[in-house]
């Protein structure tokens, strides 16, 4: 999942009141994560998650991070992308061109996907989120696909908002139950909110468009 709370009433969701991101003002750049960078990947994972602790969500979390650890997996399926500044990685997503490649997803094939967004807590209020989230939407558009689709949890504030100002509309047709996902003797009703981005394409973009895969980066002094 993207992110993650309990069934949210038919107004629409509700979240506590953060500071929003807004557009990134610090120099990010975003680009592919190489083999030698999963395990930077991977720590930025539990820092980015203690903010949301405490909710009486713990459950969900702590299975969600167990996850989110075994980077690899998804390394070997999407595009791990990585956010860098100054020479550190400061976030993380990862690009799915078939959202049905996340292995849980019943959103629909051909839609592509993301997952796994992480910011560090040091970089909060940058924008570094905005611009990975952007930078799928981007993906998105050179695979050829006309809609990305995730899912996510309201405890997850930060991302819920982000997701919302970036465009994203709820599609509840799609929701999961959180314990489907992640089995639990704590388990309790959360539901995976699913989202969805149609994306505009111009009119020469999807005869030109081609999927990079997620293999396709190489470590520096290495070759193809």
């Amino acid at each position: 999942m993207a992110g993650f709370e309990t069934r949210e009433q038919d107004v629409g969701v509700r979240t506590q009141r953060r500071p929003d991101p807004g557009v990134a003002h610090e120099a990010v750049s975003i680009r592919p994560a190489r083999t030698s960078e999963l395990g930077q990947v991977a720590r930025l994972f539990a820092p980015a998650l203690r903010p949301y602790r405490g909710s009486g969500s713990d459950w969900v979390l702590d299975a969600y991070l167990a996850e989110l650890v075994e980077v690899r997996p998804r390394f070997d399926e999407a595009e791990v992308l990585v956010a860098e500044r100054d020479g550190r990685i400061v976030g993380t997503v990862a690009f799915y061109a078939d959202v049905r490649l996340e292995g849980w997803s019943n959103l629909p094939a051909g839609w592509a996907g993301f997952r796994a967004l992480a910011v560090h807590p040091r970089m909060r209020g940058a924008g570094v989120g905005d611009a990975l989230v952007r930078r799928c939407v981007e993906r998105t558009r050179d695979v050829g696909a006309e809609t990305l689709g995730i899912h996510t949890i309201a405890v997850l504030t930060d991302a819920v908002r982000l997701y919302g100002r970036v465009g994203f509309v709820r599609c509840p047709e799609f929701d999961l139950r959180a314990a489907d996902i992640f089995p639990s003797e704590n388990a309790d009703e959360m539901v995976g909110l699913a989202f969805r981005l149609d994306v505009e394409h111009a009119p020469h973009e999807r005869a030109e468009a081609q999927a990079i895969g997620p293999r396709t980066v190489t470590e520096p002094g290495s070759t193809t």
